[in-house]
């Protein structure tokens, strides 16, 4: 039995940990040929080593993906190693220096910069030369990820992560009916609670505090899990989410219908 992604080059970033990891191992699962990357090398590395004992080609390659040249050179390398690029997990986002919490009148516009580069640029970067590649050749499908914080008031957030995940929702929407009638579908998720380690930068008990807050927006009063995730990702990636472009999917236990 082959999975829907059988012997299909797949493009994953952020895929040392957390949802990257968890959506390289699904699309793994399902036959993909993979090329991961992150700034975490040591990460990176052993989950291509994880990936190729059980059997799945996989590679890496270190990228920032806030660097146009980086990017450019990931596409690059990815196209080369696996002979193409089908589809591509966007997942790189996170927020950068002093930039959480709602007052932002109080924090340094260097925090501002770098969350947005991070969470919206580098979105727009690897979709601009990912993009580039499928157009030539037949096509393909891109999953972004964005946040609760772009749909809702999510304090804990900050406002310049907001800001930019809400950004994330607008380049989805635009590049999906853009690029429609040359054969790339591109959609995003918008996960609730899933705990990653970005949720504990400020410590465990600081990060246990955010998540048992926001845990109270959750219709399903439990965490998610990277894999759930992952899982709305693989759908919107294969065949069977043909006529889904520009969707925008929330995985948030309910948090959105209320």
């Amino acid at each position: 039995m082959t999975g829907r992604f059988q012997d299909k080059p797949v493009l994953v970033t952020a895929a040392a940990a957390g949802i990257g990891a968890a959506t390289a191992e699904a699309f793994a699962r399902e036959g993909a040929r993979l090329m991961l990357s992150d700034i975490n090398v040591a990460g990176g590395e052993a989950m291509v080593e994880k990936l190729r004992q059980a059997g799945t080609e996989a590679h890496f390659l270190r990228a920032d993906c806030t660097s146009d040249d980086d990017v450019r050179g990931l596409v690059a390398k990815t196209v080369e190693t696996l002979g193409g690029l089908a589809i591509a997990a966007n997942i790189v986002g996170d927020v950068v220096g002093d930039a959480y919490g709602p007052e932002f009148h109080t924090q340094s516009t260097a925090g501002w910069n770098g969350t947005i580069a991070v969470s919206l640029d580098s979105v727009y970067l690897c979709m601009k030369h990912e993009i580039a590649h499928m157009i030539e050749h037949g096509g393909g499908a891109i999953c972004n990820v964005t946040s609760l914080a772009a749909l809702l008031y999510v304090p804990e957030s900050g406002a310049a992560y907001a800001a930019a995940k809400a950004g994330v929702v607008q380049l989805t929407k635009f590049a999906a009916i853009t690029y429609a009638d040359r054969g790339v579908r591109v959609n995003c998720i918008a996960p609730g609670v899933t705990p990653t380690a970005a949720y504990f930068k400020g410590g465990e008990e600081m990060g246990n505090q955010v998540i048992n807050r926001l845990l109270e927006g959750h219709a399903i009063k439990r965490l998610i899990e990277p894999g759930e995730q992952a899982a709305a990702m693989l759908w919107l990636c294969s065949d069977d989410a043909a006529m889904v472009t520009g969707h925008i999917l929330p995985v948030d236990g309910g948090w959105t219908a209320r």
